[in-house]
């Protein structure tokens, strides 16, 4: 199996290059992403994120008829699907967590890999704290992005005040949710800003 290999830029050691090449995983038709828009469904290990169906036949047209960022390109890079545990991109290519133990970084067209594991605390509590070793990488990142999106995995968690005061003094915007609705928001307002947006998602499975 072949592997895609994509290039390190401005990072440290913390984003290495990502274990990403083209699955066997069978998507039935009703499956293949497209460009419209998605809807968020809640994380189970069988589903994707689907594209979206009408909001009501009976009355209307589907729900892309009201996609307004529809005639604007997408991004270099986004997230078309996330699975049990990992990603499907925009190219076609798989991104494996590698059972839970990578996340995936986006920015500025490129996909990184994120060691989080040993900076990463309170998983299991609810409230998140990334020590500043977990999150420097972000500081060496030029033009910056003003938006950074943050995908605490498969349940609704809370980033720490000192993760944010860290994230913040670097002069990042922050948006935390879970991963699913993490990867979502990427698309629409990547769409939307350009070069302005970035992810940083922890595997969908935990």
């Amino acid at each position: 199996m072949a592997s895609r290999q994509i290039p390190r830029r401005l990072f440290s050691r913390l984003l290495s290059r990502p274990s990403i090449s083209r699955s066997s995983l069978y998507l039935p038709p009703n499956k293949i992403p497209n460009r419209k828009l998605q809807v968020t469904i809640p994380l189970n290990s069988d589903k994707v994120i689907n594209n979206a169906t009408p909001i009501n036949p009976s009355k209307g047209g589907p729900i892309q008829d009201f996609d307004l960022l529809q005639d604007l390109p997408r991004p270099p890079m986004a997230i078309d699907s996330v699975l049990e545990d990992g990603f499907l991109l925009s190219d076609g290519t798989i991104f494996e967590c590698k059972d839970s133990t990578l996340g995936l970084v986006i920015v500025d067209g490129q996909v990184f890999e994120w060691d989080f594991v040993q900076y990463c605390t309170g998983l299991d509590t609810g409230l998140v704290d990334i020590s500043k070793d977990g999150v420097k990488m972000l500081s060496l990142l030029f033009p910056r992005p003003e938006l950074l999106l943050v995908g605490l995995g498969g349940k609704s968690r809370i980033l720490s005040e000192k993760t944010r005061a860290v994230l913040m003094g670097m002069g990042y915007t922050i948006e935390v949710t879970d991963t699913q609705n993490g990867a979502n928001n990427f698309e629409l307002l990547a769409t939307e800003r350009p070069r302005q947006v970035m992810a940083m998602l922890l595997p969908p499975g935990i």
